[in-house]
């Protein structure tokens, strides 16, 4: 008896994989598919607020924040005036802190 009932049990098995496999393999692709989604860099997403960076930018160059955008990087760019000149100061997204753009020639004279 216990030879038919290791066939019969083989059968059942074997037909219950046969009838789920077109479901699990989907499930299983959606879980790679998920688990690659979140080991790709993900862009920065900023944690200041373009009124902080504005703030931030002002006082980084004792001046008077003019215009604040935002970077593709995350960063901010914030235009300061300051005894006639305007100045570009980024402000890192994330953690709010300041540094000149990066251009040796970041101060111009601002038009009368």
């Amino acid at each position: 008896m216990t030879p038919m009932f290791s066939k019969s049990a083989s059968l059942i098995v074997a037909v219950a994989t046969l009838a789920l496999a077109p479901v699990l393999v989907p499930a299983a692709s959606a879980q790679s598919r998920d688990e690659r989604q979140q080991t790709q860099p993900q862009p920065r997403q900023p944690r200041v607020s373009p009124d902080e960076a504005r703030r931030r930018g002002g006082e980084a160059v004792g001046g008077r924040p003019i215009d604040t955008r935002p970077r593709g990087d995350g960063d901010y760019s914030v235009l300061v005036e300051r005894d006639g000149r305007v100045r570009e100061v980024v402000v890192d997204g994330q953690t709010g802190r300041t540094r000149d753009s990066g251009s040796s020639n970041n101060q111009r004279r601002r038009p009368d």
